[in-house]
């Protein structure tokens, strides 16, 4: 008997027939069980390659043994008088009919049921290929809406079988919120607070209060090879009642992956009882890119180019995605902005070299050249002008700009906190951030920047602490500002207390207060591996920044003669550099033109360095308190305690008298401690001190 004969006998072909049937039936009814009750992103996923590894499974079952009245039994051992594969295969035959039948009604409920208002014509271009537009009906009015009108936009499950296709999904949703937060009726709360309700297990009402959200929309997306799937529901945030729901099937275009995203947005819209301007509809609709693998490569750009815990290798990830998405689409006008923004940003956080600073304004041109008028190059331009130049005059007008069209554009109003803090607009910067938090209630970089100024603007130690455990709560690596504020509250053995590991980006953090309170065991301990690893001690342009700690701390120890031959060396170092100084005065700087003849003894360096100050230091407010520290502790040294209390006084004069409690045990200092100026600044904290606590 032939192979194919044997087969058909044992009913192995039908077995085969009836498991795929019943295996995409299974599929069908995960798929929409998954989609209503929030099934976590790895299910579907998961049922697939359960059913999967059961076909094979089955098929030997079917080779290997028959069903008998006496049960079932190896085929070999099946007398040919007791086998019932016959008429066992005949009731197979009906069992894949009936499935059949139920696949076929599955696809007529899918086309009919839930395919909405579409009419023939769009039906008929979806089949002939052609770029289509759902047309839903129009969503209800949310019952009972916060006065705040905020929407919520949950992040988006992966239905997608293969895991590299899960940060499509991601994206999507990224981008999505994008496109909704350039319109100027909405208010959207951000993707950082957004992405802390994946796989969350609150109900949509416990969402919406915690984020004071009118609406939430969730959804999911399925990408199978040139075809992708979104589902999307909007909720009313106070009743859990479903305002709209469409499911689109498309095949995988970037015009269809806008065109979508534009339908969500009319439907937003109508169940807001808020309306669209035309521009707004349009640019929508065309998109950034038509080249749908440009757009996949920006989607990961964007995923990697967050400002929160930045690092250089996640710039160097972003960037090199921007270049492939420009690289596939040279006109592509968002991609050369979001580059343009990362590059500023790895320059000035010295998470990349400084030629960053000259390679973003080329971004930037191209981003002006082809769409000046985008937000994103709105946004990069702001940006450049902060950060590149700190002019903050152009920075703030631009940002103006964005937000007489779009006024609750989470990013702007951030960004405008930030420019108002630098230019020493402090009243408007807590504005900017207060405002920018109400959009984007869980994001870190706003709630940290919020702690900081609390602490060093006005001396609220406690409110600082209280807004620095929110970030906390939210999974934020708060030790370097928890570090700040206790060596700002002048509790030097607190402040140690927080010392845990290696801090990305503040790896000198625990060293200072190890300085600060002269203790050689945690000075060693501080500048060890353990504390401050090899690869983070020549960041960026700043090769000498461990180097000038160490000399730092061999000075408060008293090790003169170590500390000289340490300096020495450094100084021949930075002579052979063309620019030793690159950032010079700028507040990020790891260190200053004033630190190394201070820390020789040099009052000639130290005057060269000053005059050097006067000249070209540019306006920041907000990040002079890293110089004005510096060329204090440089006077104090090199025997000109007049011109070091002058910096200390400043520094004073822009932060408040509690500021003295973070320079009073500064060793670098110790000069100048009977001075009377200096006994002066200790008695007007005093009295600020007593003034708080008498109110």
């Amino acid at each position: 008997m032939s192979l194919f004969s044997e087969l058909k006998r044992r009913n192995v072909f039908r077995v085969g027939a009836a498991y795929a049937v019943i295996g995409w039936l299974i599929l069908q009814i995960g798929d929409v069980a998954a989609d209503n009750l929030g099934f976590p992103g790895w299910f579907m996923p998961m049922l697939f390659v359960l059913l999967g590894l059961g076909f094979p499974v089955a098929v030997f079952l079917a080779w290997a043994f028959e069903l008998t009245p006496d049960g079932m039994k190896r085929t070999g051992a099946v007398q040919q008088t007791e086998a019932v594969a016959p008429p066992t295969g005949k009731r197979m035959d009906r069992l894949i009919v009936i499935g059949l039948l139920a696949v076929i009604a599955v696809l007529v409920a899918e086309r009919v049921w839930f395919a909405g208002d579409a009419d023939p014509d769009t039906d008929l271009a979806i089949r002939s290929g052609e770029t289509a537009t759902a047309r839903p009906e129009a969503p209800a009015t949310p019952s009972a809406a916060p006065e705040s009108g905020l929407i919520a936009v949950l992040p988006f499950r992966n239905r997608s079988v293969r895991e590299e296709d899960a940060f499509f999904a991601e994206g999507v949703h990224d981008d999505l919120l994008t496109q909704l937060s350039k319109v100027a009726a909405f208010k959207v709360i951000s993707r950082t607070s957004m992405m802390r309700y994946a796989d969350s297990t609150l109900s949509i009402p416990q969402i919406a209060a915690e984020l004071g959200a009118a609406v939430v929309l969730e959804g999911a997306v399925q990408r199978a090879g040139d075809q992708v799937r979104v589902n999307v529901q909007l909720i009313d945030g106070a009743s859990d009642v479903h305002l709209w729901a469409e499911n689109y099937d498309r095949a995988l275009t970037t015009e269809n992956i806008f065109a979508i995203q534009a339908d969500i947005a009319q439907a937003v819209a109508d169940a807001m009882q808020l309306a669209l301007s035309p521009e707004e509809s349009r640019t929508l609709r065309a998109g950034s890119t038509q080249k749908l693998e440009a757009y996949e490569a920006f989607l990961r750009g964007k995923l990697s180019s967050g400002h929160t815990a930045i690092s250089a290798e996640s710039s160097r990830q972003a960037i090199a995605a921007f270049d492939r998405a420009i690289a596939l689409d040279p006109n592509f006008a968002e991609a050369w902005a979001r580059k343009a923004q990362i590059q500023l940003i790895s320059f000035w956080l010295a998470v990349g070299p400084r030629s960053l600073r000259e390679d973003a304004r080329l971004s930037l041109a191209e981003a002006q050249r082809l769409a000046p008028d985008n937000i994103e190059t709105l946004m990069a331009q702001a940006y450049d002008h902060y950060l590149g130049d700190l002019d903050y005059a152009r920075a703030d007008a631009t940002l103006r700009t964005i937000l007489a069209r779009v006024p609750d554009h989470a990013e702007g109003l951030e960004a405008s906190g930030y420019v108002a803090r630098r230019d020493g607009r402090f009243d408007d910067a807590f504005t900017a951030f207060e405002r920018a938090l109400v959009l984007d209630p869980q994001a870190v970089d706003v709630i940290s920047s919020l702690a900081e100024m609390l602490y060093m603007v006005r001396g609220e130690f406690d409110a600082a602490e209280t807004m620095l455990q929110r970030a906390r709560r939210l999974g934020a690596d708060t030790r370097a500002r928890a570090i700040w504020i206790e060596d700002a509250r002048g509790d030097l053995d607190a402040a140690w207390a927080e010392v845990d590991g290696p801090l990305p980006n503040f790896a000198s953090a625990p060293a200072w207060i190890a300085i600060k309170s002269r203790d050689p065991e945690r000075i060693a301990y501080a500048l060890s591996p353990a504390i401050w690893p090899e690869d983070q001690r020549s960041p960026g342009d700043f090769p000498e920044a461990y180097a000038m700690v160490e000399a730092e701390a061999l000075l408060a120890l008293g090790r003169r003669d170590e500390a000289d031959r340490l300096l020495a060396t450094i100084g021949q170092r930075l002579a052979e550099r063309s620019d030793p100084y690159p950032s010079r005065w700028l507040g990020n700087a790891y260190y200053h033109p004033s630190d190394l003849p201070g820390m020789l003894g040099d009052l000639e360096g130290v005057r060269a360095a000053e005059a050097d100050f006067l000249d070209n230091a540019p306006r920041d407010l907000w990040g002079s308190r890293s110089p004005h520290s510096s060329l204090a502790r440089a006077f104090a040294r090199a025997g000109d305690p007049e011109r070091a209390l002058h910096y200390l006084e400043r520094m004073v004069e822009t932060y408040g008298p509690h500021t003295y409690l973070e320079f009073s045990s500064d060793p670098g200092l110790d000069s100048l401690r009977d001075q009377p100026r200096f006994l002066a600044l200790k008695a007007g904290y005093e009295n600020w001190r007593d003034g708080r606590r008498d109110d």
